[in-house]
């Protein structure tokens, strides 16, 4: 019988960023909602079945190695924090059940963003999923991630193995090759060290390699890096006891505008642009709305730089930052965004110049046409809320699922978030805007 590998993934410095206190914890943590037909998860007793929801989730995750690791620290902390598999997890903990029934009601929204929520475990896998009832007999899985665990289109892959497009009683059962993927945890720290040197020795190929790629970091930054990890705990006690991760979360209100699809594509092409261009132009147009005195007003772009050959790379993201003049019309800024953000694109690697002025982030992610399920549970409506940096006045996520895109915005109470939702709702067209 062949024995089970054991593995353990250190993670990247640019990774280690959103862990590097508990405040950049607190605000990586992105949450999405899917509004399901519940009829399928409900027991004889109308109530939802607690122990098949638990179940289902619990297969579909060794299908998702990535729901079934946690970070630990190495010995002294002398590298960045490293993935190691989790064999059972704590299904209580990552399956919730909200206590109350909240109404199905679009001005009401703040459950659905997960704000309110408790505070991830760091010594447990970085998600979890909260189920809501809903007062129109619909369910509201809200689904939490740690921006660690990857980005938007590293979470989409969790996504298709918990919803998928074909409905099913019974989740699948992992085999010997799902739990040989996952592997399982080095006894000790030492053991992540060896394993994750292993892991970075054979990435080189030679010695003459590893000699370059350890010295392209100044060796400053490698000891001001690993100070700073030995110092993180004392960092993250000042913190709580300062309440400034209460802070990150409190003063922010969601709102969203749901727009056909289809109409929002042709309007972007008619503007010269993509959905993403438009989603982009149009929060713009909004912040300028919001700054009457500006001569110019700039967001940050995120730009996927993934490709079928990095697929194992969780976060592949640049940033590209769009500035145009604030009394400039939306369809002069779709142009100038298209022409902006191809342009990073082009160059390969982010573009944040000038001052840091932006007034937050703006971008649009895609789940297909294609109807999915939780089980047999169809999946009617998918909400994304975008997180970001604390000092981020607006923050914009469009996500298109089947004929609908829907434009979530999270903004600070120095906004006025109901003129902002205004203005997109114009931009895109809409009736009339929904929120909460």
């Amino acid at each position: 019988m062949t024995a089970t590998p054991v593995r353990a993934e250190l993670i990247s410095t640019l990774d280690e960023k959103y862990v590097s206190n508990t405040v950049a914890f607190t605000a990586m943590i992105a949450t999405g909602t899917l509004i399901v037909d519940a009829s399928s998860l409900r027991g004889a007793d109308g109530a939802l079945d607690r122990d098949l929801i638990r179940t289902r989730v619990d297969r579909l995750s060794w299908f998702a190695p990535s729901m079934r690791q946690r970070l630990v620290s190495t010995p002294l902390r002398l590298t960045t924090p490293a993935w190691v598999p989790v064999t059972a997890l704590d299904l209580e903990h990552h399956v919730r059940f909200h206590d109350s029934v909240e109404p199905d009601d679009p001005d009401r929204v703040e459950v659905l963003t997960g704000r309110a929520f408790a505070a991830m475990a760091m010594d447990k896998p970085l998600w979890d999923f909260t189920f809501v009832e809903l007062d129109s007999g619909r369910v509201a899985i809200v689904v939490r991630y740690h921006h660690v665990i990857g980005d938007a289109l590293f979470g989409l892959r969790i996504g298709d193995v918990l919803a998928g497009p074909q409905s099913s009683a019974e989740a699948p059962l992992a085999g010997p090759a799902e739990r040989e993927a996952l592997g399982v945890a080095p006894r000790t720290g030492f053991g992540v060290l060896r394993v994750g040197f292993a892991q970075w020795w054979r990435q080189q190929g030679s010695v003459r390699g590893a000699w370059r790629d350890y010295w392209r970091k100044p060796l400053r930054k490698r000891v001001r890096r690993w100070v700073g990890r030995l110092i993180r705990p004392l960092k993250n006690a000042r913190i709580a006891r300062s309440g400034l991760v209460d802070a990150v979360l409190a003063g922010r209100s969601s709102r969203y505008i749901v727009v056909d699809l289809a109409a929002a594509t042709k309007r972007a092409y008619r503007l010269g642009g993509t959905v993403n261009d438009l989603t982009v132009a149009a929060t713009l147009v909004a912040a300028a709305r919001q700054r009457p005195d500006a001569e110019f007003v700039s967001i940050l772009v995120p730009i996927s730089r993934r490709t079928p050959a990095d697929a194992r790379v969780r976060n592949a993201i640049s940033v590209v930052k769009v500035t145009v003049p604030a009394g400039d019309s939306l369809a002069q800024i779709v142009p100038s965004v298209r022409n902006q953000v191809q342009h990073a694109v082009d160059s390969g690697g982010s573009i944040v110049a000038g001052a840091n002025d932006w007034v937050g982030y703006s971008t649009y992610v895609t789940w297909g046409r294609e109807q999915r399920y939780f089980g047999q549970a169809p999946v009617e409506t998918v909400t994304g809320w975008p997180a970001g940096d604390p000092a981020d006045e607006i923050a914009c996520l469009a996500c298109s699922y089947r004929r609908d895109l829907v434009i979530c915005v999270t903004a600070r109470e120095s906004i006025d978030v109901d003129a902002l939702v205004s203005s997109l709702a114009e931009s895109f067209n809409a009736s009339e805007p929904v929120g909460g």
